[in-house]
């Protein structure tokens, strides 16, 4: 039943296509549509060949492992699945900006001792090269307590 239907459709369709009249185009309408077919015939990038896929493959594999060796280089080999690059000028910018990340990074995870960030009043009267504090300090830490 499904058959006919379809079968029926089709028929509409082609009783429509040959009701038509024919048109008829000048001449010169026929040249300019002509002229610009072949023009944008020329624009259409021609298939690659299999040498030229090949060769785009090999290229694309070759800066690949570029990417990666640069990467290893600079220890920055663990953000290789997040790096992905075009062309050369960008793989070293992107170089860049991940250095001053780890370099910045490693900066606020450094060991800071927390001894060393107070001044004692030795160290205070060291400074300024005063005997009698430093005396008094030590005199103070011995006695003091």
């Amino acid at each position: 039943m499904e058959e006919v239907v379809h079968e029926t459709i089709t028929n509409e369709q082609d009783e429509q296509v040959n009701d038509t009249p024919a048109e008829t185009v000048l001449k010169v309408d026929y040249d300019a549509l002509v002229t610009k077919v072949e023009e944008l015939e020329g624009q259409v990038p021609k298939p690659l060949t299999d040498a030229e896929i090949n060769l785009k493959k090999r290229e694309d594999e070759l800066f690949n492992k570029e990417v990666n060796l640069t990467l290893k280089e600079n220890d920055l080999e663990l953000f290789a699945p997040l790096l992905k690059v075009t062309d050369e000028k960008e793989l070293a910018q992107s170089i860049v900006i991940l250095k001053e990340i780890v370099n910045q990074m490693k900066v606020q995870s450094g060991y800071i001792p927390k001894e060393s960030t107070s001044i004692t009043q030795y160290e205070e009267a060291s400074q300024k090269k005063d005997v009698a504090g430093m005396i008094g300090a030590k005199l103070h830490g011995l006695f003091g307590k």
